[in-house]
């Protein structure tokens, strides 16, 4: 930026400490980081390339003599005394150096993200994960539905048999699963076979699907 210092890029005055010159940088560098929706290249390259040469003792003191030899060469021009103004006009810091070798080849890198627009990020980060919640609490609640579709899997209530009926017990259904019982006693079926969702079954018996189990029952049903 022609006939700004690399203070007044910063915004501090050139007496400022090194603290105070960091916390400038870090202020402008968030404003005008190109990932900000304030942000702007120029001015980003211009606050780097300030940091570069003020953020280090030696590279600054330098600029600070260039800053003084090209305020003492500039010309005084005579004014009438109804226009005159405080010689202040020619302080150091209102003009930019010329010596190019204080600038580097290499453009500095941005600052690191930690730094810059990291709210942003989280706050990205938690709308997916609010996202990601939602789909699991709606897939849930889709899957507690009851259903008499054998080919939908039991839900963690379905009662679950603790007797399991191998062929030739008599069972009572019990909601989604089988009981085994005797045969003796009130009872549902005599199991004959299990088999997979959408095998047959003999002719003689009779097919019912067990959700509990994820299998069929073939099973002839109590007489009389």
């Amino acid at each position: 930026m022609p006939g700004r210092s690399h203070y007044d890029v910063l915004g501090v005055s050139p007496s400022a400490s090194a603290d105070a010159l960091r916390r400038a940088y870090l202020r402008q560098a968030r404003r005008w980081h190109p990932d900000r929706p304030s942000g702007d290249s120029e001015r980003m390259r211009a606050v780097n390339e300030a940091w570069r040469i003020l953020g280090d003792r030696r590279s600054r003191a330098v600029y600070d003599r260039s800053l003084t030899l090209k305020a003492r060469a500039q010309p005084r021009t005579p004014r009438p005394p109804s226009t005159a103004r405080p010689a202040a006009a020619t302080r150091p810091g209102g003009s930019h150096p010329g010596g190019a070798e204080q600038r580097s080849a290499r453009t500095p890198p941005s600052p690191p993200l930690e730094l810059v627009g990291v709210r942003w990020r989280w706050i990205s980060l938690a709308a997916a994960i609010l996202a990601a919640a939602a789909v699991v609490v709606a897939f849930l609640a889709v899957s507690a539905i009851d259903s008499s579709d054998p080919t939908r899997p039991p839900t963690a209530s379905a009662p679950v048999s603790q007797a399991r009926p191998e062929p030739g017990d008599c069972f009572r259904i019990s909601g989604a699963a089988l009981i085994a019982v005797g045969c003796e006693q009130p009872h549902d079926g005599k199991l004959a076979r299990w088999v997979p969702l959408g095998a047959p079954c003999p002719a003689d018996t009779e097919l019912r699907w067990v959700r509990s189990a994820r299998e069929s029952v073939c099973y002839h049903p109590p007489s009389g």
